[in-house]
């Protein structure tokens, strides 16, 4: 095992147990883990179904719970409730990488834009992810859910005994529930999963929560066909990867999200249903084994943990003893590595000095150069000059490229078409053209992308 992994391992290091409960409309599940260093384990799993009206219901929620902590001891576990997806909104927001700065004042400032209901009547969180490999965008996953829903799951499971600290949404246990059975292997997955008479489709990317929307199984397009048109228009990047579809029950084209599970892992419950299955992942997130670090409730409404006890006791003498050994071992190491950078420094130095006085010579040789051919034309800063002058004050440039003897150029304006002109005119530029269409960004703004030839 490397370092790298190993530290990777330490850190999602626990003992806890926690709780993971998945309300519905007609029924309500609950999951026990267990966490050992780094050993998980699902030690029960059990439903209930819900009828009548309101008040019988919660008293139904109320008294299942308190019978499943009494009959598994689990009354100081971690607890998260993962609301049904009904009960939430799900948005996702591309945005330029130099938003995440002010990544919270943008979600903000969007919010009545994602959701129907007004901003001060719902509590919502986010996280974001990289878009692409370039690193110039990143893409915001913004969950929503009224107050009311919010803190009455929190109240009725504090009813029952146990102190909620984390409120998500059934999307994004299911990816957590995900991440964890693939090992956090990078891939795109979609889960379908059916709750009373509504199937919904998640999609997952590298354990991370893009979307989540109903589907119609009836319809005419078969799972994977919704699959990769939803991963088209929301991770246009990850195209060429073949999606995994993952289901209640296995078929031909996918595999059950039981057993999706790593062996062992669901010895204790036979045949969990998606519900459950729920319930087991937003109690995995609890325990730090999954990505989608997201909690719609507020911080106020959060009940304190029990004090340190011997699972976090047990957790640090652990730590302490493995970070002794890593200390001994890199020191090692490094006397190891130390002693073979003398030897190869040594051997270097005669060759170090050659490169140096070869360099020296190349230096004076582009001098040379440079002042030879000083007068072929504009450099490339008179051309990033000139383009910052004709650019309106009104639009303002992303990217500057500079190959094959053509400028490229991204950028933002509140009228993209004028651009072309404006620029035909210069004497350094020509046969200026689009290069992909103009979108809209913002409410007033488009994002655009050009390409011009120079003049000689």
């Amino acid at each position: 095992m490397s370092t790298d992994s190993f530290i990777a391992r330490l850190a999602k290091a626990d003992f806890a147990d926690a709780v993971g409960i998945a309300i519905g409309r007609n029924s309500v599940s609950a999951a026990l883990v267990r966490k050992r260093f780094n050993a998980v384990t699902l030690v029960a799993a059990a439903s209930t179904e819900l009828s009548g009206p309101a008040e019988a219901r919660d008293a139904d929620i109320t008294g299942f719970l308190r019978e499943f902590v009494d009959s598994h001891d689990a009354q100081g576990a971690r607890t998260s409730i993962a609301l049904d997806r009904r009960d939430a909104f799900i948005a996702r927001l591309q945005l330029p990488a130099t938003a995440a700065e002010n990544i919270d004042n943008v979600v903000t400032y969007e919010l009545d834009r994602l959701t129907p209901l007004p901003s001060e009547s719902v509590y919502s969180d986010h996280f974001t992810t990289p878009v692409g490999t370039e690193g110039e965008r990143i893409a915001a996953t913004v969950v929503v859910a009224p107050r009311e829903h919010v803190e009455g799951a929190r109240d009725l499971v504090a009813s029952a005994g146990l102190a909620p600290t984390v409120v998500t949404a059934q999307p994004v246990a299911l990816c957590d529930y995900a991440n964890f059975c693939t090992g956090g292997q990078p891939q795109v997955c979609g889960v379908f999963a059916r709750d009373d008479d509504q199937e919904t489709m998640t999609v997952c990317c590298d354990g991370s929560l893009v979307s989540s929307h109903r589907y119609d199984g009836r319809g005419p397009d078969s799972p994977l066909t919704a699959l990769r048109r939803e991963v088209e228009r929301a991770l246009p990047d990850r195209t060429a990867d073949e999606p995994r579809i993952i289901r209640d029950d296995d078929d031909m084209t996918s595999i059950g999200m039981a057993r999706l599970a790593p062996e062992e892992f669901l010895e204790s419950v036979s045949n969990p249903n998606a519900q459950q299955l729920t319930a087991i992942g937003a109690a995995l997130g609890r325990l730090n084994e999954g990505r989608n670090k997201l909690n719609l409730l507020p911080a106020e409404l959060v009940q304190p943990e029990e004090a340190v006890g011997m699972r976090e006791l047990g957790l640090a003498a652990a730590v302490i003893a493995l970070a002794l050994f890593l200390v001994g071992a890199v020191a090692l190491k490094n006397m190891q590595v130390s002693s073979a950078l003398a030897s190869e420094l040594g051997r270097l130095d005669p060759l170090v000095t050659e490169v140096s006085r070869q360099e020296a010579e190349t230096r004076a040789l582009a001098e040379k150069v440079k002042l030879l051919e000083g007068s072929r034309g504009a450099s490339t800063v008179e051309y990033l000059r000139e383009l910052t002058a004709l650019v309106p004050k009104t639009a303002y440039l992303t990217t500057f490229r500079y190959r094959n003897e053509r400028l490229e150029v991204d950028g933002i304006a509140d009228k993209a078409s004028e651009l072309i002109s404006i620029l035909e005119k210069s004497r350094y530029f020509k046969d200026v053209e689009f290069t992909a269409p103009t979108t809209k960004y913002l409410q007033t703004k488009e994002r655009f992308s050009l390409r011009m030839g120079l003049e000689e």
